[in-house]
């Protein structure tokens, strides 16, 4: 047991259902139509990342979006096809793709998180200023401090078969 015992448990259960809710494709769909646009969800984590990035090579923009390379590459098909991205070559580095979200493919990232915003803000609407702050700093914290924790076993007793 950890040092938390219950309170770690209760804490996991939230982190696991906060984590389905927002890589809910349900959820997603629910985003891209009351924002009126036509992306799905993986589209829109690219466009959302090169909206707040700027241009990057598909390689950054994969690892920014949290996604397969051949995923954002499948996706960056169907984005150019609809004119919200376009590609070019690193000038230093031909190897090297460069993607950018075109003016359009902007606006489509700007409604999504306008709408994300708006949500957000709605469910939040009951806590004060500084709850909301404090919220944002543990979360920050949060994510700080389970990037850079290695997992482990907690016991040593064999592995189920």
């Amino acid at each position: 047991m950890t040092a938390g015992g219950a309170a770690d448990d209760e804490l996991t259960a939230a982190l696991n259902t906060l984590a389905r809710l927002t890589a809910s494709r349900h959820v997603a769909a629910r985003v891209s139509e009351v924002a009126g646009v036509d992306v799905s969800q993986q589209g829109v984590q690219i466009l959302r990342s090169l909206a707040l990035r700027g241009e990057q090579p598909i390689a950054g923009l994969a690892r920014d979006a949290q996604m397969d390379i051949s995923a954002v590459s499948r996706q960056l098909k169907v984005l150019e096809a609809a004119r919200l991205v376009r590609r070019r070559r690193e000038p230093t580095d031909a190897r090297v793709v460069l993607i950018a979200a075109t003016a359009a493919g902007r606006r489509v990232a700007g409604r999504v998180t306008g709408v994300l915003n708006r949500h957000l803000d709605d469910a939040l609407a009951s806590w004060s200023s500084s709850e909301r702050r404090e919220l944002g700093r543990l979360l920050g914290r949060l994510v700080h401090d389970l990037r850079g924790t290695e997992f482990r076993l907690v016991d040593r007793s064999p592995r189920p078969r």
